[in-house]
């Protein structure tokens, strides 16, 4: 089955490292050919607006989505093909996974983490079954892979429950991983590097 969109979540900083944007633009310049849409925060600066500059210059679908409170300190973007005002977080993170057929995590901060793991407990309670990647650029999510496994071993988190997430090395593994994790039957166990 074909995928059509994908929700990314990812840091709104401009400070980012240059491999982290370059990560962004390949991850765009794939889903462009593969005629994915790109659904995501809506802002215009980080590695959104990275992200949702490069795919709309090539020709992509790009739909953005933003809090009214938001609109002005992340200044949302104003070329994309659709902006989804919401009245809250909570609003723009149920819009984002209603749209999204899979989601896939770049390097953040707090507020990248706390979509992340929104949207990992939501897959955890059977609320969805979509893929979870997350771009491993740098070990940028080393210290949180870890934390998973010692979370597992500990008892605090079912160590099945690592297998709904799967970990590649960069972005530009994103779109291959996710037509394979399609075409199989069995999800790819949650840290191995593909």
């Amino acid at each position: 089955m074909r995928i059509r969109s994908l929700c990314v979540f990812c840091s709104s900083s401009d400070q980012v490292p240059p491999a982290f944007r370059t990560d962004a633009e390949t991850l765009a310049d794939r889903l462009v050919a593969a005629g994915i849409t790109l659904v995501y925060g809506g802002g215009s600066v980080g590695l959104m607006g990275v992200l949702a500059d490069r795919m709309l210059s090539h020709g992509g679908s790009v739909t953005g989505v933003i809090p009214r409170f938001l609109a002005e300190k992340e200044l949302a973007h104003g070329r994309l093909t659709e902006l989804i005002s919401t009245e809250t977080m909570h609003e723009r993170k149920q819009e984002m996974s209603r749209r999204a057929e899979a989601f896939a995590v770049l390097p953040g901060g707090f507020g990248t983490l706390d979509e992340f793991f929104e949207i990992l407990t939501w897959k955890q309670l059977h609320l969805h079954d979509r893929p979870i990647i997350v771009a491993n650029t740098d070990g940028w999510f080393d210290p949180i892979l870890a934390w998973f496994e010692m979370a597992a071993e500990m008892k605090m988190v079912k160590k099945r429950n690592l297998e709904l997430v799967t970990v590649v090395k960069d972005a530009g593994e994103i779109v291959e991983t996710l037509f394979r994790l399609r075409r199989s039957a069995t999800p790819t166990p949650s840290f191995e590097k593909t």
